[in-house]
């Protein structure tokens, strides 16, 4: 399975990354997977997993908070090909193959 995250509006706007280990950090510290350059961003935000079957993100306690397609979630949810995840200032697509 691969993972392609892009950030299509945001500061960090035109950043693509394509995963095939998992999991994925999401963060603004330079060790995390995905890194955004955001101030709205946590320094470890969210992180991206797999169970084998599906994916799912999980917020790791984030000051703004992780929301998939408009809403906020507070336990790990499960993703999908085009689904979209507000980090920070930042709007990101989710494009499974």
């Amino acid at each position: 399975m691969e993972l392609i995250i892009s950030v299509l509006a945001g500061t960090d706007e035109g950043i693509v990354k394509r995963f095939n280990d998992f999991p994925i950090s999401i963060g603004r510290l330079p060790d995390n997977d995905f890194q955004l350059n955001d101030s709205f961003v946590s320094r470890r935000h969210c992180i991206i997993y797999n169970d084998d079957i599906i994916l799912i993100v999980s917020d790791l306690k984030s000051t703004n908070k992780t929301i998939l397609n408009t809403k906020i979630i507070y336990e790990p949810h499960s993703i999908t090909n085009g689904d979209k995840l507000i980090i920070g200032k930042n709007l990101l697509l989710i494009t499974v193959k």
